[in-house]
């Protein structure tokens, strides 16, 4: 996997402070099997004290990439600058909720040192996030219909509940309702049927 000099440098650095670096965003999306370009930088890091994120900050300055905030650990996210262009550094999954521990356990690698959410948290990135547009959508649309078979459906309820997204999610799948080609219609029977057997519990 190739991944351009400011967000290797990013997740080096993280990993060499033992802060685990997560791809979120667009960026990501190859982990869950779908194919989008994008041009933005996500990176969560889950940094427990002010003192380790200073450190982050201060070896990040050393291979030229600074930012103009002055990041808190109570913060959510902010941006760092370098020659190679601009990522986002996140402090939190999303801007509507923190890491909990379950979340946490969850975290997949992807590659060497790069980390992924699981599926499920990654859905809940998504669809909980303050601007969420139709790019995001149309996101968790391609993940569901690539990962039917992955999920864990009853952890995705849980999430929903957990992040208050669940009636989000059903107008979602409401598209999986539609009149569509057979080869969809298919798919978007088995995503239905996974979902409300679980209601049925």
């Amino acid at each position: 996997m190739l991944i351009s000099n400011l967000p290797q440098d990013i997740i080096d650095i993280a990993a060499d402070l033992k802060i685990t670096p997560v791809l979120i965003g667009g960026l990501a999306l190859p982990a869950y099997n779908v194919a989008r370009t994008t041009l933005d930088i996500d990176i969560c890091i889950n940094v427990e004290s002010q003192e380790k994120l200073n450190q982050f900050i201060k070896i990040l300055s050393k291979k030229g990439i600074s930012t103009v905030q002055n990041p808190k650990i109570s913060h959510k996210v902010f941006t760092v600058f370098s020659k190679q262009g601009e990522a986002e550094i996140w402090l939190s999954p999303c801007d509507a909720f923190v890491w909990d521990d379950e979340m946490v356990n969850k975290v997949k690698k992807f590659h060497s040192n790069v980390y992924v959410l699981a599926i499920e948290d990654f859905i809940i990135t998504k669809l909980a996030r303050a601007d969420r547009s139709a790019t995001d959508i149309d996101d968790i649309l391609q993940i569901l219909i690539a990962n039917k078979s992955r999920i864990d459906w009853e952890y995705l309820r849980f999430r929903l509940k957990w992040a208050s997204v669940e009636n989000e999610f059903k107008e979602i799948l409401k598209v999986f309702e539609l009149d569509v080609e057979s080869n969809y219609k298919t798919i978007s029977k088995e995503i239905l049927d996974k979902y409300k057997n679980l209601n049925k519990h």
